[in-house]
């Protein structure tokens, strides 16, 4: 697998690697008003070492083949991250997390990489179902899958929680034989 994935002429995705963690501590740091409203580790995440941790655990999860995950670039700048959650092997599911700096939401970013991930999720990897997974007052979030066409499935109620309340989850997923089948993900 390369390192990269590209995108468009703006986006890039590359996988998270070390050279990253300054940068994205970085980014987290200037964005933790915006992030936390919907990510629960956000205030565990409060040094360069615990950036590093969760990038030797994405590193690690790569490399026992359960799934990629990338620092987003739009310009040549780290704009966010996405990703695969651990992959359930034995079923071929795979599920997409992604946030981004509140100064890059907006601009189909975050759309365009999903759509890169999915390709990369059925065609690479083999999966037989994509899900995405968020709190359903995230409209921003939401916005994504149904964008690229998941099947909205229901909600699971109180399926999280974040910073002292419960948050229901909308869950959305696509299968291979759709991702077949709709030629605008191609």
């Amino acid at each position: 697998m390369e390192n990269e994935l590209f995108v468009s002429e703006a986006i890039e995705l590359q996988l998270l690697d070390k050279k990253h963690v300054d940068e994205l501590f970085r980014l987290v740091d200037t964005n933790r008003e915006h992030l936390r409203e919907w990510l629960p580790w956000i205030d565990a995440n409060t040094s360069p070492t615990d950036t590093e941790s969760f990038v030797n655990s994405a590193i690690s999860q790569r490399e026992a083949g359960k799934g990629p995950q990338y620092a987003v670039f739009h310009e040549a700048t780290m704009c966010g991250v996405c990703g695969f959650h651990p992959f359930d092997v034995t079923n071929k599911i795979g599920g997409i997390g992604y946030w981004l700096s509140q100064a890059y939401t907006g601009k189909g970013i975050m759309t365009s990489s999903v759509k890169a991930l999915i390709g990369t999720g059925f065609q690479e990897y083999g999966l037989n179902r994509i899900e995405v997974a968020c709190a359903t007052g995230n409209g921003s979030s939401r916005a994504i899958p149904e964008r690229l066409g998941f099947t909205f499935e229901g909600v699971l109620r109180e399926r999280e929680h974040l910073y002292g309340r419960y948050v229901d989850h909308a869950i959305y997923s696509m299968l291979a034989s759709e991702f077949s089948l709709n030629k605008a993900l191609h």
